[in-house]
């Protein structure tokens, strides 16, 4: 990726962590947003100091940013599976950038087993949650699938969902 589309998703990252604070409480919001700071000005060391233990709390968009750092190795080694995992966790507590950055691991094989009816799955909750670029990924992913394929990831995200917006409301969100 050239230092321009580097430049582009570091900041659609920063801009994605920044729209998901709203959804964290105050005291997690104040820290993950001091580590977002920290990595936009390059601090990266510091970044990752006040990220990951709110990244430990569930803090899914510390969770994000850090998947970011990982994946493309800014301000730590590049690690795609620690990047994989950190996407995943935040996936499942619904942060959609983390649900298409999970979708791209899965349908790559990047620090993960490359699982292609995942990665549409994925990108379907991302789209559904208002992600327009995870909607492109899966729209370009499921020309290459089996019309079975494609049914299995729908039915899977809808599943998902489903259980998703359950546990949300059994914890009054």
């Amino acid at each position: 990726m050239g230092s321009i589309g580097f430049a582009a998703a570091v900041s659609a990252a920063v801009l994605s962590v920044s729209v998901c604070l709203s959804t964290v409480g105050a005291p997690a919001l104040a820290s993950t947003q001091a580590g977002v700071t920290a990595f936009q000005q390059g601090k990266y060391e510091e970044a990752k100091k006040l990220l990951e233990p709110e990244a430990e709390k569930n803090d899914p968009a510390a969770m994000f940013a850090l998947g970011k750092m990982y994946a493309s190795g800014t301000g730590v080694e590049k690690d795609l599976e620690k990047a994989a995992d950190y996407f995943r966790r935040a996936s499942e507590l619904g942060h959609a950038e983390a649900q298409q950055s999970l979708g791209s691991a899965l349908m790559l094989g990047d620090g993960i087993e490359q699982d292609m009816i995942e990665a549409l799955k994925w990108f379907i909750v991302s789209a559904r949650a208002g992600n327009q670029s995870a909607a492109t990924y899966g729209g370009n992913v499921a020309k290459f699938m089996s019309r079975q394929m494609q049914l299995e990831a729908r039915t899977k995200a809808t599943e998902w969902q489903k259980a998703f917006d359950e546990k949300q409301k059994k914890d009054g969100q």
